[in-house]
């Protein structure tokens, strides 16, 4: 079975997401309470109340990834994991080795790295790996060595931020410095006083 469900044509019809997968869910569960339950006994989801009935569920941390994994592999468009995975470790070998200070490992792991490649593709489209690789090594080498103010392999590739809208409301944005270097490939090497001008 594939099943594709667009937030637009879900608008159309009046019906958020969030209801289409519930309606869905319920559609292909014989019993959806003993489904949740069951769920919950795998501790693949929780609650936020005091019992199962009480309060929000959420989906655990290690299944939101296999849940994820799953919707950006089953996407075609999306390059094979074999292939990301390769890419990934050629990023890798881009970035510096060890950690950076105040924050974590720079190259990250190769799983990581491929998930996040999933979601870029999944966000912006089709990029060959050679010009992704160009565009790592254009970002790299415009820091001239001084790599404080550069972010981690993961969040180079799509790192999702809390943004405050106009209406009040936190709401999260994706940022690419990936998708900013592809898309200006004139892009070459800072000033030397660039540093400066941030602070």
């Amino acid at each position: 079975m594939k099943i594709i469900i667009d937030e637009e044509v879900c608008k159309k019809h009046n019906l958020p997401i969030e209801e289409v997968v519930g309606l869905l869910f319920v559609k292909l569960t014989t019993n959806a309470n003993s489904a949740l339950h069951s769920l919950a006994e795998e501790e693949k989801i929780v609650s936020t109340g005091i019992d199962f009935d009480s309060g929000e569920l959420l989906v655990t941390s290690r299944w939101n990834d296999e849940l994820e994994s799953i919707l950006l592999e089953s996407d075609k468009s999306i390059p094979s994991v074999e292939e990301l995975s390769k890419l990934a470790a050629q990023m890798r070998e881009l970035f510096p080795k060890g950690l950076k200070i105040g924050s974590s490992a720079w190259r990250g792991n190769v799983r990581e790295i491929t998930l996040r490649l999933q979601k870029f593709y999944e966000l912006y489209g089709n990029y060959k790996p050679e010009q992704i690789l160009d565009a790592t090594k254009r970002y790299i080498s415009s820091f001239n060595g001084d790599y404080t103010k550069m972010r981690i392999l993961k969040y180079f590739i799509l790192k999702h931020e809390p943004q405050m809208g106009q209406d009040g409301i936190k709401h999260v944005e994706d940022i690419s410095d990936l998708a900013n270097f592809l898309e200006n490939d004139c892009v070459d090497e800072r000033p030397d006083d660039w540093m400066i001008e941030l602070r």
